[in-house]
């Protein structure tokens, strides 16, 4: 009985510790299930990856100094640079590319962390241009920047950590060391979910728009990899499953995306540093061109640019005008108190992008969304918008206040001083 007893309090504490895993996506808004840290995925991929490209080397089947590799590296930087327009934080990635000399593999990857390889099939199999390489590494750097690796190796070391668990319950040794090793090396050779696969399409086609690549490069691609002969798909598809109608899903894309990329094409030449590892360090500093910007530098000016990526463009669009009115309650609560820690702290670092982007995916009704709605419109110059939402956290903190003391916040004072009352 009392065995018994106890394999119900671990299971209620597993079912309680995968609510508390739970984490908002900041680029597509979608929760997902978080037990390895940020940290450890990039580790363990950054780990394999050396491994990977060692064992390569070894081969002779890394492309160092081609003309093929040096014009991914100039695709690959072009992007590297939206990404982090995105997710300002991807700066400090330390980002890499390869190509691998396999000319019957048709595939590419982008681990946790930025670590990069495109193989040669591309072009001997598929004939690729550089418009649907930009799809290509656009779509890869996607599952980097929505954190899916990261997601798989969560999946697996739950599976696997589950039976350690119950094991450790009833007295076994734990293996967490191994199992987190066994994780990582399953979360790199797992498919992805259809789900994920239309998230990095989305990112990975409006990455490449705007760094002036054509969008209907996609459907082209797709096209392309769908008629390769020989009754053997591309080990591209066998990794990537492809999600329901999805050609007619990347041409709609791609027509959403077009004025991103005419922009692009009409724009002047950014001055975005080179986020790739082939520069000159110099007691461990990246040295830069003339004139360019750090990594640092470039991240910092980028992260408040009142843009957001289009998984959330719409109701972004309306926070700027002063649009946005919450309406949940009781669904959101739970969320609420969740948030609200990660919001004080984006309010501490000023950044204000991410903190309207953080509130906007809560969707709260009380004071203090709309004060940090309020706060995010103001650091970002939006002083209409920001007027107007003060107003709204002092309307609902009439019924929906948390009181002088909201996450250290006296909302109904700092909210009445904003406005001159």
């Amino acid at each position: 009985m009392k065995r018994s007893f106890k394999h119900m309090r671990w299971l209620a504490a597993l079912a309680l510790g995968a609510l508390a895993a739970c984490e908002t996506n900041p680029i597509t808004g979608r929760s997902q299930f978080m037990v390895v840290s940020e940290d450890m995925a990039i580790g363990q991929s950054a780990a394999a990856y050396s491994s990977m490209m060692g064992d390569l080397g070894k081969k002779r089947k890394v492309e160092a100094d081609s003309p093929r590799a040096e014009k991914v590296r100039h695709i690959t930087d072009r992007l590297i640079a939206q990404a982090v327009r995105f997710r300002p934080d991807s700066a400090k990635w330390k980002w890499e590319v390869q190509v691998i000399n396999d000319p019957k593999t048709v595939n590419a990857f982008c681990m946790a962390g930025g670590k990069m390889a495109i193989y040669s099939g591309m072009w001997e199999k598929l004939k690729a241009t550089d418009d649907e390489v930009a799809q290509v590494m656009g779509h890869e750097i996607g599952h980097a920047l929505a954190n899916h690796t990261q997601e798989r190796m969560s999946i697996a070391y739950s599976t696997s950590i589950g039976t350690q668990l119950a094991a450790i319950a009833l007295g076994a040794r734990d293996q967490t060391a191994a199992l987190m090793q066994q994780a990582a090396v399953v979360a790199i050779q797992l498919p992805n979910s259809r789900e994920s696969e239309s998230e990095a399409d989305q990112i990975g086609i409006e990455l490449a728009a705007r760094a002036g690549y054509d969008p209907a490069a996609a459907v082209s691609l797709w096209d392309k990899m769908g008629k390769l002969g020989g009754g053997t798909p591309p080990e591209f598809l066998s990794t990537h499953p492809s999600p329901e109608h999805r050609k007619e899903t990347l041409q709609a894309l791609g027509a959403r995306m077009q004025p991103l990329y005419l922009a692009a094409k009409s724009a002047k030449p950014g001055d975005a540093p080179s986020f790739l590892s082939s520069k000159e360090a110099v007691n461990e500093r990246v040295v830069t061109r003339p004139g360019e910007p750090t990594r640092e530098e470039f991240a910092a000016r980028v992260a408040n640019e009142p843009t957001t990526m289009s998984f959330l463009a719409e109701p972004f669009e309306k926070f700027k005008r002063g649009e946005t009115v919450f309406d949940c309650r009781a669904q959101c609560a739970f969320t609420y108190s969740r948030r609200t820690p990660d919001w004080k702290k984006l309010h501490g670092r000023r950044q204000w992008r991410d903190l309207a982007v953080a509130v906007l995916q809560v969707g709260y009704l009380g004071d203090l969304s709309y004060f940090m709605l309020a706060e995010a419109a103001r650091g970002l110059g939006l002083r209409e918008a920001a007027s107007t939402y003060y107003k709204r956290a002092l309307d609902a903190g009439k019924e929906y206040g948390c009181g002088a003391d909201c996450e250290g916040f006296n909302v109904p004072k700092l909210a009445s001083a904003a406005l001159g009352r």
